[in-house]
C-alpha cells in the first residue's frame, strides 16, 4: 500500500491580496456584462474600450478572458485592436 500524496498547503493570503482578488472578481462581473451589452446592441467600439479597460483596470488575464468572449460572440472576422498604455515612470525626476 502507498500512501497518499502529501498536499502542500498555499501560502494563506493577505488581506491586500484577498482584497484585490474581490475587486477583480467584481470588476470582472460588472466588465463581462457590460461587454455582452455592448456586443448584443452592435456597439463595437464600446466593446474595445471594455476590453481596453479590463487590461488597464483589472488584469492581463481578464483583458484576454473580455477580448476572447468578443471574439467568441462577433467571430474572428472582426478585427479587434487593443491598445496597450506605457508603462508609468514611477521615479521622480529632478527639476532644473
Amino acid at each position: 500500500m502507498t500512501a497518499p500524496p502529501q498536499v502542500t498547503a498555499a501560502p494563506a493570503k493577505t488581506f491586500r491580496e484577498k482584497g484585490a482578488d474581490s475587486f477583480h472578481a467584481a470588476l470582472g462581473a460588472v466588465l463581462a456584462t457590460a461587454l455582452d451589452d455592448a456586443l448584443e446592441s452592435g456597439d463595437h467600439p464600446r466593446a474595445v474600450t471594455i476590453i481596453n479597460r479590463g487590461f488597464a483596470e483589472g488584469t492581463p488575464q481578464l483583458g484576454c478572458d473580455l477580448l476572447c468572449r468578443a471574439i467568441a460572440a462577433v467571430g474572428a472576422a472582426r478585427t479587434w485592436t487593443v491598445q496597450l498604455a506605457p508603462q508609468n515612470d514611477n521615479r521622480r525626476r529632478a527639476t532644473p
